[in-house]
């Protein structure tokens, strides 16, 4: 490989080089914070030692044609630099000195037979931009209604405009600042033969602001496997990957993290079958990783297996499976684990599980999550956990005796690990407090309850949404038995019978809480029990219905079933609140169960 490196000042750069940005690059990323820092950085070091130079980091080009170069790693930078240029020009409009210098750095002229034409020093050539460097440089209005990529070089501009002239009232200072970035703000320009030289470099280096991260080394590498003619194909099915990530608000590197430990054998220094953010590009570069990934030989089948797993992870954080459809358990686990997503990980290796088993792993899932989260076990262990599994869940999927082992695997993985839970999640059931879990998690838990006994009641064996429940729609709110902000009358009364300072203890405790519709609610208000029992009796929600009535139908029929695992009170203190939170425990062994299909 023939590398040629130069060292270039701002002014040398542009003076002697075009540079054009190809369209599969990454597009322009920089705001505010970023070149604001580069400004100030290069304003400190002029205010220092105007003599001194200011190195910003170094490019990556490929030469295409005689002063044509092709920026590999760099354009953000370039074009920042270019932007500042720029607003030197409207600001020193009327110095002829200052224009000259301007001009040669920004723009050429070439004769052509008898026509003058010329050529921009920077040309971008992603999506929205085309011209609008042109239209900056020659101060058009820029009012319009940019987008992406656009609006933010726009609004990078206006910055840089702003910044200058809040720090340079006179334009001798302003001219002196521009001849230190031109003469003394420096980098390195590598240059390479070949695009593939390019991007093995570009791989080692970082951006100043935005830096490289695995996700743009790992396209990098992938585009280093492909021919030039294919670049705008893969360009396609890449930006495929980015922006189904994007619309949902889902972050890069998680993701990333995830597919690999869900699709490939991952072993870290330490020993653990985990990987974190900054350890993904030594691991894809690893030489039996990249036989494990095939994507020097199948750069394609490669790009395709992560825009299936991306599909699948979206789906999967909406509650559905891969397939679209609404899967129960899977939006049980969206109402509970709020930024809780490391399960991802194993339901990544189980996508292609047959449907029905696949959802009993889900449901076996949502109880380990609810047992790890109740019982506040730190998130990295089942991290680790769900990493290690994931190996044997994947050959799960290819077998054709699936359900065998499957439950093979529930038996000597997830029973085993609930069960080392069972202790201390019946120590933190019984000191369940309103105050506990965030709001979100304890109206999954009353939910869940509300929803074993009234399927219970109709006789029905598989659970369905927690919609009803949980969703706006609903109304449904989380209703304070002993009332959260009581008359001082009520609190007195109830403090003399169960101590000073208790009630404060027992309005929060999860014996004292249940599901209301919001009119109930409202006409519950903060009434003493006795003038509750009404509105209680006539809840369609059994949960709060049978704190008062229980009502018993025929005999052994489901109604009766369930009714033997409830229990009513006609009045209502510590004594029946603490009965109640036992009840409720006894309810959740029955509900959050692991076990085989």
């Amino acid at each position: 490989m023939d590398i040629k490196n130069d060292k270039l000042n701002v002014e040398s750069a542009f003076k002697n080089f075009f540079y054009f940005v190809p369209d599969y690059q990454r597009e322009y990323v920089w705001e505010e914070k970023n070149i604001n820092q580069l400004l100030e950085d290069i304003y400190e070091e002029f205010q220092a030692n105007q003599e001194s130079e200011y190195f910003i980091g170094s490019i990556v080009v490929c030469k295409k044609e005689d002063k044509k170069l092709e920026v590999i790693d760099g354009q953000q930078r370039l074009t920042t630099l270019f932007l500042i240029l720029c607003a030197f020009k409207k600001l020193l409009k009327n110095n002829v000195d200052a224009l000259d210098i301007l001009k040669q750095e920004l723009f050429e002229k070439t004769l052509k037979g008898s026509k003058i034409t010329g050529s921009y020093k920077l040309v971008l050539q992603y999506e929205d931009t085309a011209g609008l460097l042109a239209k900056i440089s020659e101060e058009n209005n820029l009012d319009g209604d940019f987008k992406g990529s656009a609006r933010k070089i726009v609004d990078a501009y206006q910055y840089i405009l702003r910044y200058l002239e809040s720090n340079f009232k006179k334009e001798e200072d302003l001219m002196t600042f521009l001849s230190y970035i031109s003469n003394k703000v420096t980098l390195i320009q590598i240059e390479t033969p070949s695009i593939s030289d390019a991007l093995k470099i570009f791989e080692t280096i970082n951006e100043r602001g935005v830096g490289l991260n695995p996700m743009d080394l790992l396209k990098n590498l992938i585009f280093r496997q492909v021919p030039k003619i294919q670049f705008d194909k893969l360009k396609i099915e890449w930006k495929k990957i980015i922006e189904l990530l994007d619309k949902n608000h889902e972050k890069h590197l998680r993701f990333l993290r995830y597919f690999i430990m869900a699709n490939y054998n991952v072993r870290n220094k330490r020993g653990e079958e985990i990987i974190r953010e900054d350890e993904i590009y030594d691991w894809i570069t690893q030489e039996e990783n990249i036989k494990q990934c095939d994507y020097e030989k199948n750069p394609f089948d490669f790009v395709q297996k992560i825009q299936e797993d991306v599909d699948a992870y979206v789906k999967f954080s909406k509650g559905l499976d891969k397939n679209g459809d609404v899967n129960v358990y899977l939006d049980n686990i969206k109402n509970l684990s709020g930024s809780f997503s490391q399960h991802l990980i194993l339901l990544l290796s189980a996508k292609d599980i047959e449907k029905g088993l696949f959802t009993h792993l889900v449901k076996q899932l949502e109880t380990l999550i609810f047992y790890y989260i109740l019982t506040k076990t730190p998130t990295k262990e089942l991290e680790r956990k769900f990493s290690k599994w994931a190996k044997e869940v994947r050959e799960i999927s290819r077998l054709k005796e699936q359900k065998e082992k499957l439950n093979e695997f529930i038996v000597r993985t997830l029973i085993p690990e609930i069960s080392t839970k069972n202790r201390a999640f019946e120590i933190s059931f019984k000191e369940f407090n309103y105050k506990t879990l965030q709001q979100y998690r304890l109206k999954y838990i009353l939910a869940k309850f509300a929803k074993y006994i009234d399927i219970s009641d109709k006789g029905m064996n598989e659970p369905d949404s927690l919609d009803n429940y949980l969703s706006k729609k609903s109304k449904i709110e989380i209703e304070h038995i002993l009332p959260n902000n009581p008359e001082d009358e009520l609190k007195d009364d109830f403090e003399k019978v169960n101590g000073k300072d208790s009630y404060n203890v027992y309005k929060l405790k999860l014996g004292n809480l249940t599901l209301l519709d919001k009119p109930r609610n409202i006409a519950a208000g903060r009434d003493y029990f006795e003038k509750k029992k009404n509105i209680y009796k006539t809840s369609t929600i059994l949960l709060t219905k049978s704190i008062v009535l229980i009502e018993n139908v025929g005999k052994n029929t489901s109604v009766n079933r369930i009714n033997q695992q409830l229990k009513s009170w006609d009045k209502w203190g510590s004594k029946e609140i603490d009965e109640r939170q036992e009840m409720l425990f006894a309810l959740s062994k029955r509900i959050w169960v692991v076990e085989k299909e």
